[in-house]
């Protein structure tokens, strides 16, 4: 059981490498444009010439689920960047300062939690519009709260460990704890918190291009695609399977790898 989650794992892994590295090198892959129309072709299935069909104004259905990709792993690396450094930020110095700093982060926490979460980005992406910076500033802002609470209290167990307690009494500095004792026990955490904010980021993100809440048309978009193709379902079923597919296998992987790293540490 061991060796098939590592295989499942590495397999992950493998996924969401070629998927970065297909979505980031698109302009130069043999597909047509993911905006070029041609009415002559609307709907049809899979073919030598579209591998996954085309969708309701003739548009090459594998080259917009490449494209939708690339925003929607813009978005969701930036999103998760900004709330680890802000949950890392602040949860690690409530848990390693306690007092006041740790009350502070609890009641800001708690704060956080209590705003439902989408009607919360909802209205904020609603009145500042949409962009990609928008949305990375939003989603970030709000998603940190769960990273901070668990690098609390990772850090505050920290803290109190024997081999912490061991170096501060042969009078090593509080920076010299902090950096080569308590950080270097945290990587793993942190790989774990990536993974399963970029799970809730990808999730949201794409919930709101659903509700036509992420990037406008044309841009393609995953959740747009999907909102898209279910208007021509009995039709046209490849626009919503190949796109749900690409979804799918993408929330699985990073599912895998945070489950491998959270059973690791």
């Amino acid at each position: 059981m061991n060796r098939l989650a590592k295989s499942g794992c590495w397999m992950a892994i493998a996924w969401i490498a070629t998927l970065v590295l297909v979505a980031s090198t698109a302009d130069f892959l043999p597909l047509p444009r993911p905006l070029d129309l041609d009415l002559t072709k609307m709907l049809e299935g899979p073919n030598s010439a579209n591998l996954a069909g085309t969708d309701e104004l003739g548009r090459d259905v594998l080259s917009r689920v490449v494209f939708a990709a690339r925003s929607t792993l813009i978005i969701t690396t930036g999103a998760t960047a900004l709330a680890l450094f802000l949950g890392v930020i602040l949860g690690g110095t409530a848990g390693y300062l306690g007092g006041w700093p740790d009350r502070s982060v609890l009641l800001l926490t708690d704060l956080f939690w209590s705003i439902p979460f989408v009607i919360f980005v909802v209205l904020i992406v609603s009145v500042i519009g949409v962009s990609k910076a928008s949305l990375i500033l939003t989603i970030g802002g709000i998603n940190w709260v769960s990273p901070a609470r668990v690098v609390r209290a990772e850090t505050s167990r920290l803290a109190n460990a024997d081999f912490v307690i061991s170096a501060r009494s042969h009078g090593y500095s509080e920076s010299h704890v902090l950096g080569y004792e308590i950080l270097p026990n945290l990587w793993k955490t942190v790989i774990t918190l990536a993974a399963y904010s970029a799970i809730e980021v990808m999730t949201l993100e794409t919930g709101l291009a659903f509700l036509g809440l992420s990037m406008p048309a044309p841009a393609p978009t995953w959740g747009g695609m999907l909102a898209e193709g279910l208007s021509y379902f009995s039709s046209a079923w490849w626009i919503v399977i190949v796109t749900a597919a690409a979804i799918t296998v993408t929330l699985g992987s990073l599912q895998l790898v945070a489950r491998r790293f959270e059973g690791a540490s």
